[in-house]
């Protein structure tokens, strides 16, 4: 098999530097050399006689123009009919044969060919290496394709701000002010996507574009719902009050804000959904319980998490994780290979998160650094929880990931880079060691 794509190679090859050098060798056709031969020497040595005449005083100007017409009138007589078109080129830049550039041509186009063949790895088609090995081994096409990433986050940017541009210079129409609003989010510039929500908004009071200024603000605002992000959901709830993202919205709107009894009866409508997916049945449990926790710490009566849920007690035990699993932390070693370092500057950011293995994609427990801190050892722990409830005891099985990006957006992006490692049980986790390594596609 080797040998025969050899020997195709080499052939078409060679098919190459045949169809190249042979304009370079070939001798002109017998026609058009006697042409150049005899016709245009006798058409060179009459016109040198006319001159001489002209010059000498012998004809004057009118008789050298005459003359000079009946000659050009028999040399184009004399040229064959399919070399009239090209006459005044093979007398202009007559061509010659050129061995040394067909030599050129013949010894280094199979060897620039193979090079580049080399070079991009198609070799292991025939050699049988294994594709991930030729990876491991060229570098280029894993830069060139991160390159690429970085270039497609350039590009968006470079999109979102023309489109500002152009609302800012013609006033932008409710589509176009609902994609600039999405693009920022998208890019973590959450104030700006909020104003710009807030723009679409006002063109068109819908509970889904209310739903998502307020999400913006809350992004905005360490995952926490402000007064008048709050606002926004409840007048999204007014319009849609069996919406299912609005209540989820309003009930943890309602626990921040410690209107838990409320937070309750928006969570508890959502209980038919929560039987069809774990995920979900175990987030509303969460916050459910917390609300009831804090309801009958004041004194006040409470059905059981269950009876909320209208539930059996199969999943009950997920319920009460907060108290059962005590407080979780994590060690957490965090490095970064040589490769990802250049690509990135000292001061961009670094995250290390700790989520849910499964459950909500909210983090757990968070901390920031720079790259000029890696190698790091940093600690996450319940403290750190975003929202009450929500930590990593809670959950005990979780995915602890470091990731540096240019953007400084805690929002991964394409062109950031990651490393990853999943811990089973927080409370019997030693050092969790994580080099940053993966490209986020």
């Amino acid at each position: 098999m080797n040998i025969l794509f050899w020997a195709l190679l080499l052939l078409m090859l060679l098919v190459a530097v045949v169809i190249l050098i042979y304009p370079l060798l070939r001798v002109r056709s017998t026609e058009s050399i006697a042409y150049k031969d005899s016709n245009l020497g006798l058409y060179d040595d009459k016109l040198a006689e006319l001159e001489a005449d002209l010059g000498e005083g012998r004809i004057d100007h009118e008789q050298y123009q005459q003359a000079r017409v009946e000659i050009d009138r028999e040399l184009l007589q004399d040229i064959p009919e399919e070399s009239r078109e090209t006459a005044s080129l093979h007398y202009g830049a007559r061509l010659k044969r050129q061995p040394g550039l067909a030599l050129m041509i013949s010894v280094f186009l199979p060897m620039v060919a193979l090079l580049v063949y080399m070079k991009l790895g198609m070799h292991a088609a025939s050699t049988g290496v294994p594709q991930s090995q030729v990876q491991a081994q060229s570098s280029g096409s894993a830069q060139a394709q991160a390159q690429a990433q970085q270039d497609n986050v350039g590009s968006i940017e470079e999109m979102t701000r023309k489109l500002a541009e152009r609302i800012k210079q013609q006033g932008g129409n409710l589509e176009e002010w609902t994609m600039l609003a999405r693009a920022y989010k998208h890019m973590g510039q959450y104030a700006l996507a909020a104003e710009a929500f807030e723009q679409a908004v006002q063109m068109n009071p819908s509970a889904q574009l209310m739903l998502e200024q307020s999400e913006a603000i809350a992004l905005g605002n360490n995952q926490q719902f402000t007064p008048q992000a709050t606002a926004l959901v409840m007048r999204a709830l007014e319009m849609e009050p069996d919406n299912l993202n609005v209540l989820w919205f309003a009930g943890v709107a309602e626990f921040q804000a410690g209107n838990y009894r409320n937070s309750i009866e928006h969570l508890s409508r959502l209980s038919e959904q929560a039987k069809q997916d774990p995920e979900i049945d175990r987030s509303l449990r969460l916050y459910i319980d917390k609300a009831r926790s804090e309801l009958l710490a004041a004194g006040e009566e409470v059905p059981s998490t269950d009876q909320i849920m209208g539930a059996t007690a199969a999943s009950g035990d997920v319920a009460n994780g907060v108290a059962a699993g005590g407080e979780a932390s994590l060690q957490v070693k965090v490095g970064v290979s040589d490769d990802v370092r250049s690509r990135f500057a000292a001061g961009d950011a670094v995250f290390v998160y700790a989520k849910a293995a499964a459950g909500p994609k909210m983090p757990l427990a968070v901390q920031r650094l720079t790259l000029e801190q890696l190698p790091a050892t940093i600690t996450l722990d319940d403290s750190m929880a975003m929202m009450e409830g929500m930590n990593m005891s809670a959950f005990g099985s979780v995915v602890v990931s470091a990731r540096v990006t240019k953007t400084g957006s805690a929002i991964a992006k394409a062109g950031d880079y990651i490393g990853q490692s999943e811990v089973e049980d927080v409370t019997k986790a030693e050092l969790v060691e994580i080099q940053i390594d993966t490209i986020v596609q």
